[in-house]
């Protein structure tokens, strides 16, 4: 049945309690806000980490012809910050790499597979998330998950179309980098929109945060499918719609194919996502 109503959530910009600085344009931000912070030292092991959507299946997001995805550096300002490299591990002990970003102070939206792998023995273990990772640089440190919310569909039953989840901080990070926000989309409001898509590609160095974007090609009850390129590793990564300069989320990437495909935020996962954002 079509949906025929809008509804959104608001973003949040961010409180940093130390202070903000000036846009530059010629003045990189990423080094004034790690001087002087002990960052941890790169681990060589980081790199061999597949994506999160290995957990589950083999089928990985996809270059849509020609590649113009573009790095995303340093990945300080917004919405960059708000959006996060995942290191998980399953209760299996295998690891695993995913994309997140900020919805609520404590709260890190993500794909399904990302938090709970039946093939790996059920919920993550552990989740280190480090928003606004560039390289090595950790700019606003990191903070390690290990409470989790999904749904059925995704944990008892592995439908696509129920692929989404989110990770519970111990801590708000959230209210210093700040959040998106998000929306429940009419079909009419969808079809056809200008979609971004941000996050931790796995055919890149590990670390480093890539862009594109897109028209939406096809909706489903549950499904946006789009022509823009991503890679394995961005499961769980943003798609949003920019108007009036505010960012709404409209989906969670997840799939390849091309098109590429995001859980759509409808209403019972729009209302998942409100409760979740308050925890």
């Amino acid at each position: 049945m079509p949906v025929t109503r809008d509804e959104v959530a608001p973003e949040f910009t961010g409180a940093p309690p130390a202070g903000e600085l000036e846009a530059i344009a010629s003045f990189d931000p990423g080094h004034a806000l790690n001087e002087g912070m002990p960052l941890p030292l790169p681990n060589e092991d980081f790199a061999e980490l597949k994506p999160a959507e290995y957990a589950e299946f083999s089928a990985a997001e996809s270059v849509c012809g020609r590649d113009d995805r573009v790095r995303v550096s340093p990945a300080t300002a917004t919405p960059w910050r708000w959006i996060c490299q995942l290191i998980i591990t399953m209760p299996n002990g295998a690891g695993f790499r995913g994309t997140g970003w900020f919805i609520g102070p404590k709260c890190v939206m993500t794909a399904g597979h990302c938090v709970y792998s039946k093939a790996n023995g059920g919920w993550a273990r552990r989740i280190e998330v480090i928003p606004g990772m560039d390289g090595a640089s950790r700019p606003f440190g990191s903070a390690v998950g290990t409470r989790f919310r999904s749904v059925t569909g995704w944990t008892s039953s592995t439908d696509p179309n129920y692929d989404y989840g989110c990770i519970i901080l111990p801590s708000p990070l959230g209210n210093s980098v700040g959040f998106f926000g998000f929306a429940s989309l009419s079909d009419a409001s969808l079809n056809g929109l200008l979609l971004n898509n941000s996050g931790y590609a796995g055919d890149k160095p590990f670390g480093t945060h890539w862009f594109n974007a897109g028209r939406v090609s096809q909706v489903t009850s549950r499904k946006i499918y789009y022509m823009l390129d991503t890679f394995g590793g961005q499961s769980g990564s943003p798609v949003w719609r920019l108007s009036n300069g505010q960012r709404h989320a409209v989906g969670i990437h997840a799939y390849g194919g091309c098109p590429n495909s995001a859980t759509r935020i409808v209403k019972p996962v729009f209302d998942n996502m409100m409760a979740w954002r308050s925890l």
